[in-house]
Parts: structure tokens; C-alpha cells; sequence
């Protein structure tokens, strides 16, 4: 007979705390509170193997086999209600926030949470668990349901192949795969550390280490408990959660002090010492009850709070945290405990059966409807994002046809340069220059024995990396090179493609005494927000982002970043002083329709080209004295009409036109 053990309800307890308070982001003096919490989901996993273990090897002593049926309708009670309620919670919610892009993604993570494989697809999708995009996605969390949900299907399985074939060698079996998951993982997380959070086979120890300790109890029963030996899991588990941060490698070897502190806690603390009697009170054991409805909603209710919120602080994520404990008390009374405990079986496979129909219709429509764009209509017309979508798709062929013999400009950076390039080749006297415009994006540039290498990260980066290889090594090109235009994210402090001077110095000794010009970015906002989110959700025009940016900061002191350039020469564009000198009263906001951005930080190309264009026209002394005109024209009377046609909204006050 099971005896139920509150003891583990308070180290669930433990556990979802700790990943709430992760995943909230309390800062306190500047310092992120419990930067280790995200070990929380760790012991889960610990938990989960020992008690699902001792489930199915009790079975298999007591009648030698495993009745599946029995076992995944359990699983299925256990699991789906409540999951099935916070699907349905947000649909709506899904609708009236999110962008069509971010819809097709929150529809597809709910297709593949549904077919237990959300961690592969985050995995594929690049989601990388902690950073600010990813916070915003209402259903990462799912990715350990995902992984707990493969190791329902998989041990099972396993227990019963080693139980016919190879009689009492389970043990060795499973210290052999554990083993060997963890060597996995300490491997794989050294190249590609997203496979190893996610993979169920670098996280497979972590589940299989409750299973060794749930065969000794099966065995041998349960080992009397040790005040001292409970006390030290504790602390092992306590000291990961505040102990780790963002920086520690995870999951690694380090992950084997919550994995012990976790298995010693479950061997040991027992109610005849301190630390069973703490985690057994009655505070930790009724949140350990609540804590799967605890972790199924309190990622969807930051994600959408953040979503609608523009400074998610303290006072936001206290309000988060109260709305999920009320939602998941509510959750567990009314859903989770009436369904896991029902004796109604039709009643319950008919509505889950139905909740997954209708589930599917709604994700299935999501997706081939690309998210339902018509809804964007009202902040971003359907002309103004076909002429933007027109525009972009020109980067690829800006290359087509150089010509031999002439001198040659290059405009080169990161994702920014596929929008500069587009814009700046309207305003470069192409009878007089060749442009080369390349894209070093997702591209691992190293430059060995005079010679540029830039494999791509991944193959989707082929059509960026395989050109700008091919062109930044043809020396032809080089030798005639008068002009570098650098395009990048944050030039002085953007930590990715930090090689991006070292590739211009070496440009530049290859060139005919080619003059550097790096341009500054335009207004951004911080990387939990779009501005096209912010102007779906608040029914407004792009002026709410220019009010909301808060990058860069006027004057900001250049040369104490860490990545400038010190020992290169070069002339810095600060686009945002010549355009409106930092006035945001005066700065222009978007052009013919197309806001200024559309996520954190690109500038569009349409409005990138009429921004030039209104500098060129108005700045022209001030270009002139820094070298830019040697290789720009303004624009001709139409490009000034189009410039003074880009106010976003006349009368509101960040819509002004700029004036000297």
C-alpha cells in the first residue's frame, strides 16, 4: 500500500517557488533574486523519476507485468485537466496580444506540448530558455511536461525489455544509461548547450537517478531516516538555488549537487527529523499539492503580463505571482483534484477527447491562417507591410551584376545590414561606385592566414554566409575599395560578432585606403518588447515606441565601451543627432505607413530611406565636413516629399516634423 509522504509535497514546494521566483525576475539592489531557481525544474525531474519508478517496479514485483491502459489513464488525469484549462485560458488571450509571428509560434508550441514534444521544438526554434524573448512565450514551461512525458513512455518500456531479456540485471541497466545520459550531457553541453537543456537524453539521469533510488526502496524498503544525511540534501538543494546563475553551465556536472541534495533529501528526511518535519508542514505540503498548477499557470500569466506591461517591475511581479496563486488554487480545487480523482471514466474521456479536437482545430487554424494578419490592419495597413516585405527582399540581389573596374563601397554588419544596404543604395551614386553589400549574420568569421572563413551556424544562414565569404575574400573587390560602411547592433557593446573591427582593419589594409564609416542605431526598446506588439495591443501608431525606447541615451560616452575600436580610424554617423538631436518631439516616428521598427531594435528599410534622405537634405554641411558626401547624393524633390510625408500621426506630439 502507498503511504503518502508530505515530506515531498514540501520539496515540490521548494521547487515551484524556486522556478517562479526565477522565471518573475525580482531584482533587489540591482541583484536578479534567486538566480539559480531554475534548478527547481531539476528536482522535479528527481522527484518524478523516483515516484513514477516505485509506481511501476512495485506493479511489476507484485504481478510481474505493467498495465499500461492503467498506467497512462492515471498519467492522463494527472496531467491533461489542467493543462487542457490553461490552453483554453489563453487562446483568447492569444488573439487579441500576439503578433501573427508570435500566434503561429504559440500555436505550434501547443500542437507539439499536445504530442508530448514541446522541447524539440523549442530546441529547432532556437528558444533560448532565460533570455527576454523567451520569456514572452506563454508556453515554454512545457518543455520539462515534454521531457517527464518521453520518460513515461520510454521506462516503461525499458523496465519490462530488461525485466524478459536480461532477468536481474535492471540495476546495472539503469546505472549503465544514467551513465552514459550523463556523459551525454556534460559532452553536449559544451557545443551546443541548447540540445543539452532540452534533449531528453542529456536529462535522462536526472530522472533515472530517482529510479535508482526507487528500486532500493522497492527492494529493500525504505532506509530509516538520517537527520544529518537529510539536513546535507537540503542544503545542497538550498545552496544550487541561490548559489547558480546564468553564467553556471547547466546542465552539467555541477547539476549532480541539486540531483544528490534532491535523492538524499528523498532517502533520508523522514518526520522523525527537523528536515522532514519542515518540508512537511502543513504551509510546504499544501503547496507541494498545488505546485503542478502552480507551474502549468504561472509562466503563461508573466508571459502575457509582460507582454501588456511596459516595466514589468517588483510591483508587476508581485501582482503576477498573487494572480497565479489564486488562478492555480482555483485550478487545482475546481479541475485538477475533481478529474484525478473521478470515477466517472466516460464523462472524462469524452471531455478530453473533446478538449483535444478542439485544441487541434484551434491550432490548425491558427497556422494556416499565418496567425490571422488581417488583425494588424488597424496599426500597420496591409499596402505599407507589402511594400516593406517588397523591400527587404531585395537585400539577397543587391549583389547581382558587379561590375569589373569599378570603386567599390561595402556596407557590412550584422542583421542591421540587410535594411541599411536596401536604403543607403538609393542615395549612392551607383554611375561612380560598385556596391557590395554583405551580411555577416549567423556567420562564425575567423580570419587565418589572410583569409576570411565564415561557416554558418546553421544551414537556414547559407544565403548570408556563403556570399559574404565569397566577396569579402575576392581581393579584387577589396584592392578597390574607397568606403567600409559598418551596420550593426550596438557597434561599442553588442557582445555577438565581437570580431566586427578586426574584420574592418583587415578590410581596410586590403583597400585603396578605404575611409571607415560606422553608423549608429536608431531609438530601440529593451528585448521583452515589439514595438508592432505594443501597437497591436494599445491600438496605437509607432509614436508609443519612440516614447517607450530607452536605447540610446544621448551623449553617450563611446570610447569607455568595451568594444571600441581605439586603434582604428573612422568616422561615426550618430544618425539619431543629425536627424533630431536626441528631441524626441522632433524625431520622425514612420514612413508611409511603416513604423520606424517592428520588433526591438530593426529599423525598417522603408523608413530607414526616408531618414537618410531627410539627413542628407538638411545636414549637408556637417556631412560634407565628416567625408559621408564623398559617397552619398541627397536625395532629388521627390525624396523630400517623401520625407515630409512620413509624420505618423499629425497633431500628436511625437509626430512634429524636424527642423534645425
Amino acid at each position: 500500500m502507498k503511504v503518502y509522504r508530505p515530506e515531498i509535497d514540501g520539496l515540490r514546494a521548494i521547487s515551484v517557488i524556486a522556478v517562479i521566483l526565477y522565471h518573475a525576475e525580482f531584482t533587489v539592489a540591482g541583484h536578479t533574486l534567486l538566480p539559480g531557481g531554475y534548478i527547481g525544474v531539476d528536482v522535479f525531474f528527481v522527484i518524478s523519476g523516483f515516484l513514477i519508478s516505485q509506481i511501476l517496479l512495485t506493479e511489476v514485483e507484485a504481478t510481474g507485468r505493467i498495465d499500461f491502459l492503467k498506467f497512462y489513464a492515471r498519467r492522463a488525469r494527472r496531467i491533461l485537466p489542467a493543462l487542457f484549462a490553461v490552453i483554453f485560458a489563453t487562446l483568447p488571450l492569444a488573439y487579441y496580444f500576439l503578433l501573427p509571428s508570435e500566434l503561429i509560434d504559440y500555436a505550434n508550441s501547443i500542437g507539439s506540448t499536445l504530442l508530448f514534444g514541446s522541447n524539440i521544438y523549442f530546441y529547432f526554434t532556437a528558444a533560448q530558455y532565460g533570455e527576454p524573448n523567451t520569456l514572452l512565450k506563454p508556453f515554454l514551461h512545457t518543455w520539462s511536461l515534454s521531457v517527464e512525458e518521453q520518460f513515461y513512455i520510454g521506462f516503461p518500456v525499458l523496465l519490462l525489455i530488461v525485466r524478459r531479456y536480461l532477468k536481474s540485471r535492471f540495476l546495472p541497466c539503469v546505472l549503465l544509461a544514467a551513465a552514459l545520459s550523463f556523459v551525454w550531457c556534460v559532452v553536449t553541453v559544451r557545443h551546443d548547450p541548447q540540445q543539452a537543456f532540452y534533449s531528453p537524453l542529456t536529462r535522462a539521469w536526472e530522472l533515472l537517478a530517482g529510479t535508482l533510488l526507487a528500486y532500493h526502496e522497492v527492494k529493500r524498503g525504505r532506509t530509516r531516516p538520517q537527520p544529518l544525511l537529510a539536513a546535507v540534501g537540503l542544503m545542497l538543494v538550498l545552496g544550487s538555488l541561490i548559489l547558480f546563475g546564468k553564467d553556471t553551465v547547466h546542465p552539467g556536472r555541477l547539476t549532480l549537487i541539486p540531483v544528490i541534495g534532491t535523492c538524499l533529501v528523498l532517502a533520508f528526511a523522514g518526520q522523525q527529523n527537523a528536515v522532514g518535519r519542515l518540508l512537511a508542514s502543513r504551509p510546504a505540503a499544501l503547496t507541494g499539492l498545488v505546485s503542478y498548477s502552480l507551474y502549468l499557470w504561472h509562466y503563461p500569466v508573466f508571459a502575457f503580463w509582460r507582454l501588456t506591461s511596459l516595466d514589468f517591475d517588483n510591483g508587476d511581479r508581485f501582482l503576477a505571482i498573487a494572480v497565479t496563486v489564486l488562478v492555480a488554487v482555483v485550478s487545482f480545487v475546481v479541475i485538477e483534484k475533481p478529474f484525478r480523482h473521478t470515477r466517472r471514466r466516460r464523462a472524462l474521456w469524452i471531455t478530453l477527447t473533446s478538449s483535444v479536437v478542439t485544441i487541434a482545430a484551434a491550432v490548425l487554424s491558427a497556422i494556416t491562417m499565418g496567425g490571422f494578419p488581417h488583425r494588424l490592419d488597424e496599426v500597420y495597413p496591409p499596402l505599407a507591410q507589402a511594400n516593406e516585405a517588397r523591400l527587404e527582399s531585395t537585400f539577397l540581389s543587391l549583389n547581382d551584376n558587379i561590375q569589373a573596374g569599378k570603386p567599390v563601397i561595402f556596407i557590412i554588419g550584422d542583421s542591421h545590414a540587410r535594411n541599411w544596404s536596401i536604403a543607403l543604395k538609393n542615395y549612392i551614386d551607383t554611375d561612380r561606385y560598385q556596391i557590395v553589400a554583405l551580411s555577416y549574420l549567423n556567420c562564425m568569421v575567423e580570419i587565418n592566414n589572410d583569409i576570411v572563413k565564415a561557416p554558418s551556424r546553421a544551414s537556414i544562414y547559407d544565403k548570408y554566409c556563403i556570399p559574404f565569404e565569397k566577396y569579402i575574400n575576392d581581393k579584387s573587390l577589396l584592392s578597390r575599395t574607397k568606403a567600409i560602411f559598418l551596420t550593426s547592433l550596438r557597434p561599442f557593446e553588442y557582445t555577438v560578432n565581437p570580431f566586427r573591427f578586426e574584420l574592418l582593419s583587415w578590410m581596410k589594409s586590403h583597400s585603396d585606403n578605404a575611409r571607415i564609416f560606422v553608423f549608429g542605431n536608431y531609438f530601440q526598446l529593451d528585448e521583452s518588447h515589439s514595438c508592432l506588439g505594443m501597437m497591436f495591443q494599445r491600438k496605437s501608431d509607432a509614436s508609443i515606441c519612440l516614447r517607450a525606447a530607452s536605447y540610446p541615451p544621448a551623449n553617450q560616452p563611446f570610447a569607455q565601451l568595451p568594444f571600441f575600436p581605439s586603434d582604428l580610424a573612422f568616422t561615426y554617423v550618430d544618425i539619431i543627432k543629425l536627424h533630431c538631436d536626441y528631441d524626441k518631439e522632433k524625431c520622425l516616428t514612420s514612413s508611409r505607413g511603416v513604423p520606424f521598427i517592428t520588433d526591438w531594435n530593426h529599423m525598417t528599410a522603408e523608413f530607414l530611406t526616408s531618414l537618410i534622405g531627410d539627413i542628407l537634405e538638411r545636414r549637408t554641411a556637417d556631412l560634407r565636413g565628416d567625408g559621408l558626401l564623398d559617397f552619398l547624393v541627397p536625395p532629388p524633390t521627390s525624396q523630400s516629399e517623401r520625407t515630409a510625408s512620413s509624420e505618423p500621426n499629425a497633431g500628436s506630439p511625437s509626430s512634429a516634423s524636424p527642423s534645425n
